[in-house]
């Protein structure tokens, strides 16, 4: 069921709230009042509930709408004011549970939001005096890496390698570029991500002889 098709704006008051003769009109005033205030937090929720990706929070939303709905039921005229009181608390157990949907959905939002990716090229250039017969470029932590070069190719020195991706997340995750060269020598080296620029980054492979190990600047 899609949210757009049960959770509308509501607008002025329930056709069965009326102005009455028998109740005081001060108490037919302040549940008047108390209703316009729970309808402005409903439509608030319905603002922000479009503005999210995540359906969990749809069948408790379509309840609580059905209570918003039974208001409909009583009519005013009819009543005592302290029938009327009832009536005044139950909307205002509504808008205490429509004000928690809303930072509920506020913490869904910002969750969705830190989740989101900021992909970052990557080209890799070998100033080293190797030649590398398998280049992998995974994130820390990541079970998973895979030798992007194919068919037995290498990468040699002065060659470029370009298309490779870094996907920064919001903890800035470090990634590790690990090669091995054709004496079966793995080099690995932990990239950070918070400086890097979503417009790409080219690092240059270098070895350093003293250290014997290899570096990207």
């Amino acid at each position: 069921m899609s949210k757009k098709f049960f959770l509308l704006i509501l607008t002025g008051i329930v056709s069965g709230i009326i102005i009455a003769c028998g109740p005081s009109e001060e108490k037919v005033t302040q549940a008047q009042q108390k209703y316009r205030e729970l309808i402005e937090t409903h439509n608030q929720v319905v603002a922000a509930h479009e503005e999210i990706a995540d359906a969990s929070l749809d069948e408790e939303l379509v309840a609580l709408k059905g209570l918003v709905d039974e208001l409909k039921a009583h009519n005013l005229n009819e009543m005592e004011d302290e029938e009327i009181d009832v009536v005044i608390n139950s909307m205002d157990s509504l808008v205490v549970s429509y004000q928690e949907y809303l930072q509920k959905i506020a913490d869904i939002k910002a969750a969705e939001e830190a989740a989101v990716l900021v992909d970052i090229p990557v080209t890799l250039f070998n100033d080293a005096s190797i030649s590398f017969t398998s280049v992998s470029l995974y994130e820390k932590g990541d079970s998973s890496k895979e030798n992007v070069l194919i068919n037995e190719a290498l990468f040699a020195p002065g060659e470029t390698m370009e298309g490779l991706m870094i996907q920064r997340d919001v903890d800035d995750t470090p990634w590790i570029l690990e090669l091995m060269d054709e004496e079966g020598t793995k080099y690995t080296i932990e990239i950070p991500t918070a400086d890097l620029e979503q417009t790409g980054k080219t690092f240059k492979i270098s070895y350093n002889a003293e250290t014997e190990k290899v570096e990207i600047l």
